[in-house]
């Protein structure tokens, strides 16, 4: 009797402690399927271990789409996936994190080479570790194209020219091929002439550079950005890759324009019947040619005191150019005395502008100069003279 009172107090107990064990196991079982995440940058070439899983970077498709592509396998497994991905947006691999699986999410691309990615994943899979994988080990040929954009002019003005050189050349050891231009859209800030847009050979072999050439006229001033200039090619798999440019800065001041100004070298005061020199210079202190230049002389006061003996105060000169002048010179004699003044107006064209400026001088004429006025002194000496030689003599006798 006692045996049989033992054996169920065993499965009494029995019964009690195994949905314990159960409710251990279920414990242990969701420290196991909690999900972690960890990021990591990582370089064509070179893969991650997770756990059994490996995360292989095969090659940077596209920087400006965010496109990516990549080989995640399983170790002592047949599970292999090579797929693009593209920048964030959560990838699953062999059913995703929750079923014990990879979620991939691409964070950011740096460059043709390098990437920062997050993985999901099981907490019990341990850290990323990172290795080297055997394509990288391996010698590869790829194309590598270098672009680069430059401008004959970075400080222009209003409505000069700029030649703008897209220069491409391959510096990898592969033809790259499919090779395309992706410029900027047309500046409002320029007017386009000639070789718009920028088109380069579509292959270009190890070594090889092609360049095009595009001029472009300042239309509005201010400093203008022309933004980078993507080149996009293929290697022989058909991977596309790209490269660009850095942008370029241009100044563009405001409009060229000529600045006439006149300077007169008038004569000092002439005397009655003399002759003096008046040199007129003609000077472009402006940024651009004066053209169809026109001096005109007018007497603002009497003038019939002067007559022109040589030269003329008027002249004209087809071009002017920026930081240049013209001189000419007039010769006068004086006949009346005076101040005679005069105004002098220069007419040019400035860029289809017509355009003047003035000034204005004086010639002095001095009065007429009578010799006998310096013997007029002696008479009174004369007379008082004379007037103490009479009362000497009247003394005298």
């Amino acid at each position: 009797m006692r045996l049989i009172y033992l054996v169920l107090l065993a499965l009494l107990v029995s019964s009690m402690l195994t949905p314990m064990a159960v409710g251990a196991s279920d414990d242990g079982d969701e420290d196991n399927n909690e999900i972690t995440s960890r990021e990591f940058s990582f370089r064509t070439g070179e893969g991650v271990k997770i756990g059994d899983y490996r995360v292989e970077l095969i090659s940077v498709v596209s920087v400006m789409d965010g496109l990516i592509e990549v080989k995640v396998w399983k170790r002592a497994s047949d599970f292999e996936d090579w797929r693009v991905m593209e920048d964030h947006i959560d990838a699953n691999f062999d059913e995703g994190a929750e079923n014990g699986g990879l979620t991939l999410t691409v964070i950011e691309i740096f460059d043709e080479e390098t990437v920062r990615m997050r993985a999901e994943y099981r907490t019990d899979y341990g850290y990323p570790n990172k290795y080297v994988t055997e394509m990288a080990m391996a010698p590869r040929n790829l194309p590598k194209l270098e672009v680069s954009t430059t401008a004959d002019k970075t400080g222009v003005s209003v409505g000069d020219e700029v030649k703008v050189t897209v220069t491409v050349k391959n510096a990898g050891n592969d033809t790259a091929r499919d090779v395309t231009i992706q410029d900027s859209p047309p500046l409002p800030q320029f007017r386009y002439l000639a070789g718009y847009p920028p088109k380069i050979k579509s292959e270009l072999q190890p070594g090889e550079a092609d360049l095009a050439v595009y001029s472009m006229v300042a239309a509005t001033e201010g400093e203008v950005e022309v933004p980078e200039t993507l080149a996009r090619y293929a290697d022989s798999k058909s991977t596309i890759y790209s490269a660009s440019s850095p942008s370029v800065t241009i100044e563009v001041s405001p409009k060229r324009k000529p600045d006439l100004v006149l300077k007169v070298d008038s004569p000092e005061p002439i005397d009655h019947g003399g002759m003096g020199t008046i040199n007129i210079t003609v000077k472009n202190d402006g940024d651009a040619s004066a053209y169809r230049v026109e001096v005109k002389a007018e007497a603002r006061s009497g003038g019939e005191g002067l007559d022109l003996v040589e030269g003329s105060l008027e002249d004209s000169f087809f071009e002017v150019p920026p930081g240049g002048s013209e001189t000419y010179s007039a010769t006068v004699k004086g006949s009346r005395s005076g101040n005679y003044a005069f105004g002098l107006a220069a007419s040019y064209q400035g860029d289809g502008e017509m355009m003047q400026t003035e000034t204005a001088f004086e010639v002095s004429v001095l009065e007429r100069e009578y010799k006998y006025l310096y013997y007029l002194p002696i008479v009174p000496v004369l007379i008082i003279g004379v007037w103490l030689f009479r009362r000497y003599k009247e003394y005298k006798y």
